[in-house]
This record gives structure tokens, sequence and C-alpha cells, in this order.
């Protein structure tokens, strides 16, 4: 194999060198990819610098003469328009789509609109087609079509037509379980008491699932990023109250009720109680941004770029939250999908100094602001990909004196489940995903659909929990649905037998505690 040729390797043209796993990807990827081989996933920790290894890999790929032309795919505008700043920068030809450029890119919604005109090309030129946050497809097994979202059936139908394939992600894997298109399951099984066996052992249990395992091409752990000074060392503060005092009465005698709790999972437990009203309660969402604001401005007083980021449920919440941090004498930079400008807003506070960005989902994922070192999660999403996503915001190093960063957040139980997994950098339970026994999958999507066949065989397939997620999200951000969190606040009682729906009152004590659950990394290994 012939060594990388690119310029970025040797910092020339004001282009940072490549990291040392950036250039051990490039060189698996030159190597693996083939007309046999075709597809590749880099599965690197969020941070960790994906998109400057494939800009470099598109780069090498067309001084080879293996690519005429690169599709990037990308979940939002801004993503997109990262990408297209990178890919243009590392390999000084434009990306724009038009007449000339060597590239271009969309967003994943935009791409079943342009079919007919990328299938078109894909035929008069060599295509490598770069998807990000890969995640976001839902692909299908043989016998399980209709499993896959509208994004992967766009996919399917275009892989047939392009080059070659890189899939990038930090989480590569899906809420509601079902497979990422284009990408390489190995079928394993699973019995009833969860232990891994044999396809020919899963033929002698009956109750036994065939479970497909995703292997990635090149994997980064969130731990090698650390040790090689990539990302910074999470730190993660799950706030906590001893004294919780609910109040409430009862619907049919008015008798009022009250309740003591010692902890908030312990409070949770109660139906009358959610998570995302918790969210919304003056004082735990007061001491939250109190204690985050208090660690910025000790990373400040180091560096007056340090900047942090607050994750809040819905656009409301989010100009609540602003107009809180102002009332504290900060700076908050408000971005979301109602904010005119939104996009320009973004990158003038990537470029500047203000401490505070205050979002809902535009900085959840693929934004690349360095100067993020803080982040106060206030969204009511609780899973576990979203977590992954927003603590990669604050954790891509900038520096030699940023080796730390911050997330704050209320101790709710998943979210600290996910904090304790944090180590791993690919939980093996969500690599995989389960189907019966007689099943198996298709990964490559060698017959890939007929757009027009697919989208009318799954048009009445029932969506995801991930899919339902996302346009459910950019509705309340737009303003055309409002959380009803009157009809979520249960009165006390026979739930039954519910009269008069009564809201409770929560009341916390002062005394506020910090769970500290810290990345704890290996030893390294006697040489």
């Amino acid at each position: 194999m012939s060594p990388i040729n690119s310029k970025v390797i040797t910092g020339q043209d004001a282009l940072p060198p490549l990291r040392p796993w950036q250039i051990r990807c490039i060189q698996q990827a030159l190597q693996s990819l083939s007309p046999e081989t075709p597809h590749f996933l880099c599965q690197a920790t969020p941070g960790a610098g994906k998109m400057l290894m494939a800009s470099v890999l598109v780069n090498e790929l067309m001084s080879r003469g293996e690519v005429d032309y690169v599709l990037y795919l990308g979940p939002t505008k801004a993503v997109v328009e990262r990408a297209i700043e990178t890919l243009s920068h590392v390999t000084g030809q434009p990306m724009h789509g038009r007449l000339g450029a060597a590239g271009a890119a969309y967003t994943y919604h935009a791409l079943s609109h342009r079919l007919g005109e990328l299938k078109a090309l894909c035929q008069r030129a060599q295509v490598l087609l770069i998807w990000d946050e890969s995640h976001h497809a839902a692909g299908r097994a043989e016998e399980e079509a209709d499993t896959a979202n509208s994004w992967g059936l766009a996919l399917l139908a275009l892989e047939r037509h392009v080059h070659y394939t890189v899939a990038l992600s930090g989480t590569p894997w899906r809420t509601d379980g079902s497979c990422l298109p284009l990408l390489r399951y190995v079928a394993s099984a699973q019995d009833t008491e969860g232990q891994r066996c044999s396809r020919d052992e899963a033929d002698h249990h009956d109750e036994s699932m065939v479970t497909q395992a995703l292997e990635p091409d090149f994997v980064y752990s969130l731990s090698e990023a650390i040790r090689d000074q990539v990302c910074r060392l999470p730190h993660l503060q799950l706030i906590d109250n001893p004294a919780i005092q609910l109040t409430a009465y009862h619907p049919a005698s008015g008798r009022q009720e009250l309740h003591h709790y010692h902890s908030i999972p312990h409070l949770l437990r109660h139906p009358a109680m959610h998570y995302s009203q918790l969210l919304r309660h003056s004082e735990p969402m007061a001491h939250l941004l109190d204690r985050s604001c208090q660690q910025l401005r000790e990373l400040r007083q180091h560096d007056p770029a340090a900047a942090g980021l607050v994750v809040a449920s819905d656009i409301d919440h989010a100009e609540e939250i602003a107009e809180h941090l102002e009332d504290r004498g900060e700076t908050a930079c408000l971005v979301t999908s109602r904010s005119p400008g939104a996009h320009k807003r973004l990158r003038e506070f990537r470029e500047s100094t203000a401490p505070w960005l205050v979002s809902v989902a535009m900085v959840s994922e693929g934004v690349d602001i360095p100067r993020l070192q803080v982040c106060c999660y206030l969204s009511h999403i609780r899973t576990e990909q979203r977590f992954r996503q927003v603590l990669g915001r604050i954790i891509r190093r900038k520096g030699d004196d940023d080796a730390a960063c911050y997330l704050y957040a209320l101790n709710e139980p998943s979210l600290r489940h996910y904090a304790r997994r944090i180590t791993e950098d690919l939980p093996d339970d969500l690599a995989q995903v389960s189907l019966p026994a007689g099943s198996s999958s298709s990964s490559s999507g060698d017959d890939g659909p007929d757009l027009g066949s697919a989208a009318s065989t799954n048009s009445n397939a029932a969506p995801s929990q991930e899919d339902k997620e996302e346009p459910l999200l950019r509705a309340q951000q737009d303003g055309i649905l409002k959380p009803d969190y009157s009809a979520q606040q249960l009165a006390f009682g026979s739930l039954s037998t519910l009269g008069t729906q009564v809201a409770p009152d929560v009341e916390f004590s002062t005394r506020f505690i910090a769970r500290l659950i810290a990345l704890q990394l290996p030893h390294p290994k006697p040489s």
C-alpha cells in the first residue's frame, strides 16, 4: 500500500496535522475499500475528528483516481454546512454541488427528493458516499422490511449506484433496536437467559433469538481518545436532593397530603411526578444552572474563551433558561429553530468569546465548537444515544490546557445508568439487533429497493419510537405542538377513580448534593 500523500499530515496549507488514530483509520479504509467490500464504518467517539479523517480519505481516493465525486449526507443543515467547509478546505475543491464542483452535501431529509438526479450522477462518475451520524437511518432485515425508515430506504435505493460508502458515527446504534443499512452484522444467537450461543446451538433452543452484532471496520474509543489527549476527561455531576416534600390535595376529600422523599429517583416513582416537570421546577433548574455557571467562571479565569452549553427541552424552556442566565448577569446566545438567522448565530458564537449557548436540538450532534467545556443537560430526552451525543459537544480538546469537561444533570435513573456506561464506547447490548431465529439480515442491500416500490411497500408501517421523536421535537421547536403538562399532572388516590386533577407542589431543601461519576481509565499495560 502506498503512503498517504495528503498535505494534512505535514500541516501544510494551514491544515491541522492528522492524529495517529486518523492516519490508522485512513490506511485501513484504503486497504479495505474495493468493489468486493465497498462499505466502511468508522466508529469513533464523538469529538474525535471523524469529519477531518473522512475529508483526507476523500482527497486520497481522488488523487489515486478511485473516486471522481463525493456525496455527503448529514442530519442537519448546520452539520452539512460544516462538512462542506471541511471537505473544501482539505481537498481544495468546491463542494457546493453546482457546475464545476467535486462534491455535494445534503441533509438526509433532502435525499429522497434528489434520488433521481443523484442516481444519474452516479452513472457518469465514481461516487464516494459519506453518511454521517449514521444512526439516523434504519435498515431492514430480509424478513423484516418494515423496520426501515424513510432515510434508510433512500440510502438503500442510492447504494447500488455509488462506488464506495463510508459511514461515520460515535453511536452506531438505534434506540428502537433496528439495524443500520449497508453495514456488516454478524449473526449469533442468544438463549432465554441472555447468553450468547452459536447458530447451531440456537436450533436446539425453542425460545432462542438470533442476534445480529454490528462489526465496525475501525473503532476508536473514548478511553483511547482521552489517553491520546484528543478528548477531554468528562466529569459527570448528577445533582440530587436529600429532602423533598410533595404537597397535594386528595381529589375526593380535598384533604392536604404531604409526602417526603430522600432523592429524585424516589420522587419520580410516584405517578404524579414526571421528569419533564422537574426540569421546569425553579429550584433544581436554578441550582443546575448556578453550578454550571460557577464551573464555567472558574474555567474562564484561565481561558476567557471557554463556553458552556445548556440543552433545553423545547423552545419555551430555552427562552426561560436564557432569561434566567441574563438575570444572573450572564450573556446567553439563544439558538433554536425559531431564532432568526439561527445558523448564522451559531457560526458567530463559534468564533466569539460569549460564555453561554442555549439550544434545544440544533447543537445536540455533529456541531464542532471546541471552546464548549461545560454542559447543563435540561432536556426531557433520556436516551443513551442523545446523552452521549450531547457529551460529545464538550469533549473535543483544542489545546494542552483543557484536559477536562463538565456535564451537569439531575440524578434521574436513566441518566445515571448512561453515565456509568460512558466507559464503554459501544455497549454490546446496543450493538446488536434481535431477529427471529429463522431470519437473516441483508446488511449491504444488494438488491437495493426501487424508490417507488420501497416507499409504497412501507407507507403503512408503524414508525419506530426514534422516528417519532425527531419530528415531534422539531414540531415542538417550531411552536406547532406544545407539551400538555396539565394532562400529565395526576392527583393522588386511586388512578382508576381520579376526580379533579390537582397539580402537585414540590419543595426541595436548600441542601442539594452532587453525585460525581468519573471515567476510570484502565491502567496501561506494562511494555
